[in-house]
């Protein structure tokens, strides 16, 4: 399958700067203590034009980076000039690398780069390693911060009046949006940067997709009716992708995605009824216990936790958040 990609209509230089980093990557490679290489960047995702850097990684030995820090590099890192061309050189310690997860915008930039200098293999164990897109799940908590943003914040400060900020808080949805397409596809979500641009080549996309994005992000005339609008625009295409992953991956959910976790642990605590403290914590319910919908519906005693079964029955709408109430009912639906 066809990852996402850069789809410019502006000159591609990408086999140029390629070439100028090839040229330069035996005095790369010959730097003490560079144990591997590799080329990172719009390069790497096939696309470079007059604005793009060179983008390099050195992968160190141990203790290279720190005597670097201490007495300097052999070659500029960061953005420098080098024979009349812009690059940026990153460099880490390779066991360090190794040992510790990567922050999501580096697997994501990882997944793309090219390994140009790797004697040992390790380069490309790790690459492999970081380059697992992340679970379905990752769906779940975008669609919850999408949601927070347009429809509980967003209503928030329509209702206060300040359109400025409700604009900047349905930016802030639209952007989880566009990362939770990203995960509904099973891909790594890329850096800001690219995020909406790359988002136009993924496999499954919402129908108008380009012309609904850009509704979901016009201002117009920045007053509450253009607030509402880009709203409801987010919403439009928000059912859409959580309609998807439930329809794709999870087609017995009765909740939205974001209600997943919480649907699932209040479900599995009505078909058994009481869990030891052991039990519970593996089911990430020591998280979420103090919460609802489970505050109410719990007893607790030194053994674990227990269903209050008459309380779940008898709980109304109007003791608890929406939110969690709609919860409640899928399970009461699902068990009656």
């Amino acid at each position: 399958m066809t990852r996402p990609y850069v789809s410019l209509a502006a000159t591609n230089r990408a086999a140029e700067l390629r070439t100028r980093l090839l040229a330069r990557l035996p005095e790369l490679a010959a730097i003490p203590g560079v144990l591997g290489i590799t080329l990172n960047g719009g390069i790497s995702r096939g696309f470079a034009d007059a604005l793009s850097e060179i983008d390099v990684t050195l992968f160190l030995g141990p203790g290279v980076l720190h005597a670097w820090g201490r007495d300097g590099s052999p070659v500029p890192l960061g953005i420098s000039q080098y024979d009349g061309w812009t690059w940026d050189v990153a460099a880490f310690d390779l066991a360090a690398r190794e040992e510790q997860p990567w922050e999501r915008d580096a697997r994501w930039d990882g997944s793309y780069a090219e390994i140009l200098h790797d004697p040992t293999g390790r380069l490309q164990a790790l690459f492999a390693a970081q380059a697992t897109p992340p679970a379905i799940d990752a769906v779940e908590g975008e669609l919850f911060q999408c949601w927070w943003y347009y429809r509980l914040a967003g209503d928030i400060w329509i209702g206060r009046g300040d359109w400025l900020q409700g604009h900047h808080i349905l930016n802030q949805a639209t952007a989880a949006l566009v990362r939770a397409l990203f995960a509904a596809n099973g891909e790594l979500i890329p850096h800001e940067k690219w995020l909406f641009h790359m988002s136009r080549t993924l496999a499954w996309r919402p129908e108008k997709w380009e012309e609904r994005l850009t509704a979901a992000l016009r201002t117009g005339n920045l007053d509450e009716e253009s607030l509402r609008t880009r709203q409801a625009a987010i919403d439009a295409l928000w059912q859409e992708i959580d309609a998807y992953v439930r329809r794709t991956q999870f087609s017995n959910l009765p909740v939205t995605m974001m209600q997943r976790s919480f649907y699932n642990l209040l479900a599995a605590l009505v078909e058994r009824g009481s869990f030891s403290w052991a039990e519970w914590e593996t089911l990430g319910g020591t998280g979420l216990m103090n919460m609802d919908p489970f505050h109410p519906l719990l007893i607790i005693d030194t053994a674990g936790v227990r269903l209050d079964v008459a309380r779940l029955a008898t709980l109304t709408p109007t003791e608890m958040y929406s939110w969690h109430y709609a919860v409640v009912e899928a399970v009461r639906r699902a068990n009656p």
